[in-house]
C-alpha cells in the first residue's frame, strides 16, 4: 500500500514539473513573439505636441520602430494637469501595445497634489524603465524688465503681489512656489490648460515667468523667451552664462525633471522585460540621441528593482515639498 501512495506522491511531483516546463515554455514563446508586428505600439504621452515628452516619445517611437521593425505611434491625451493621459494607460489593456511615457508629474508630483486622484501612481502601473533626467529653468518673455534673477527678486520683494508664475502641470506649478519660498517673495500663480497657451502669454508680457524644460522652451527662443535663472544645481550646455538658483542666493533650491515609461498594472514580466530592451536598443539611436543632446538631458536607464525604490523616493521627496508648499488638497 505504501508504494501505491509513494508511486502517487512521485505522479503528483512530475505532473507538477511538467506543467511548470510548459508554463515557462509558453511564457517564453509568447516572449519571443512579441512585439507582434501586426499590431501598432501606442505610446500615450499625457501633454501637448511640442513638449519635451512628446520629442523624446516621437524619437523613442522611431528608434523603436527601427531596431524592432514595429509600427510605434504617438498618441497625445494632454489636460487636467496630465491626469487624462495616465489614467487612459492605467484603463488600456495590459497587453505590451499601449504604454506612458510620462514625467514626474504623473508619479510623484500629482498623487500629493490632486484629490480623488483617478489613479494609483504605484499599483495601477508596471515601471518599464527610467529614459532621461535634465534641468529647469525660470524662463521670461521678451518683455520682462528685468536683466537678471537678482533684479526680479529685489523688485518682487518690494512689491508683494505684483509680478505673476504661470505654470501648465503639478511640476511647474510646485517649483513656481519653491522658487518664491527660496527667494523669500510673494508672488501670483497662474496655472494654465497647456505649455502653448501659457508661454504665448509669457512672450506677450502678461505673464512675467515660469519654469520650463529646455525642450519645450527651445522652440520659443526664437520669439524672445530667454531662461532667467537655472533652477537645477549646475550650469548648462545649451546656456553656459545662465547662473544657478544657488549662485543667485538660493542654496536650497533645486528642481529637476525626469522621463520614464509605464505600463498598465499586470502585465506579463516577460513582455516588460522585452519591451525594456526594445526601449535600451532604441535610446541609442540617433533619433534618440539627438533630441537627449539638443535637450541637454542625460540617459536615465533605470529598471527593476532600482527604479522602484527610485520612483518612491520621488514620491516621498515631492511630499515634503507639497506640505511645505501648502499646496496639497486642503
Amino acid at each position: 500500500m505504501r508504494k501505491v501512495r509513494d508511486g502517487y506522491g512521485l505522479g503528483r511531483r512530475m505532473f507538477g514539473l511538467m506543467a511548470l516546463s510548459l508554463a515557462v515554455g509558453a511564457g517564453s514563446a509568447a516572449a519571443q513573439s512579441y512585439p507582434d508586428k501586426s499590431k501598432p505600439i501606442r505610446i500615450v504621452v499625457p501633454f501637448n505636441a511640442g513638449t519635451s515628452t512628446d520629442s523624446i516619445g516621437r524619437a523613442l517611437a522611431r528608434g523603436m520602430s527601427d531596431v524592432a521593425g514595429v509600427n510605434v505611434v504617438v498618441e497625445n491625451i494632454p489636460g487636467a494637469e496630465a491626469v487624462l493621459g495616465a489614467r487612459a494607460v492605467k484603463q488600456a489593456a495590459p497587453d505590451g501595445y499601449t504604454l506612458l511615457l510620462t514625467t514626474l508629474s504623473t508619479h510623484a508630483v500629482n498623487p500629493h497634489m490632486i484629490p480623488n486622484l483617478p489613479y494609483d501612481a504605484v499599483k495601477d502601473f508596471t515601471p518599464i524603465t527610467g529614459v532621461a533626467k535634465g534641468p529647469l529653468v525660470a524662463a521670461v518673455g521678451p518683455k520682462f524688465p528685468f536683466a537678471s534673477a537678482r533684479e526680479f527678486i529685489v523688485a518682487a520683494r518690494a512689491n508683494p503681489g505684483k509680478y505673476t508664475v504661470g505654470s501648465a502641470s503639478a511640476t511647474t506649478r510646485l517649483a513656481g512656489e519653491m522658487l518664491a519660498q527660496a527667494a523669500g517673495i510673494q508672488v501670483l500663480s497662474v496655472p494654465y490648460k497647456s505649455f502653448s497657451d501659457l508661454m504665448t502669454n509669457l512672450i506677450s508680457g502678461e505673464i512675467h515667468t515660469m519654469i520650463i524644460d529646455i525642450g519645450t522652451m527651445k522652440p520659443f527662443v526664437a520669439s524672445g523667451m530667454r531662461p532667467l535663472l537655472n533652477v537645477s544645481g549646475r550650469r548648462i550646455a545649451a546656456f553656459p552664462n545662465v547662473p544657478t538658483a544657488q549662485e543667485e542666493g538660493m542654496p536650497s533650491y533645486e528642481v529637476s525633471v525626469w522621463f520614464a515609461t509605464y505600463f498598465p498594472a499586470s502585465t506579463p514580466a516577460a513582455t516588460t522585460s522585452r519591451m525594456r530592451e526594445l526601449i535600451a536598443e532604441a535610446m541609442k539611436t540617433k533619433h534618440v540621441t539627438d533630441v537627449l543632446s539638443t535637450f541637454s538631458l542625460d540617459p536615465m536607464p533605470l529598471s527593476g528593482k532600482e527604479f522602484d525604490a527610485f520612483q518612491r523616493s520621488e514620491l516621498d521627496k515631492w511630499g515634503a515639498a507639497v506640505k511645505a508648499s501648502n499646496l496639497g488638497p486642503k
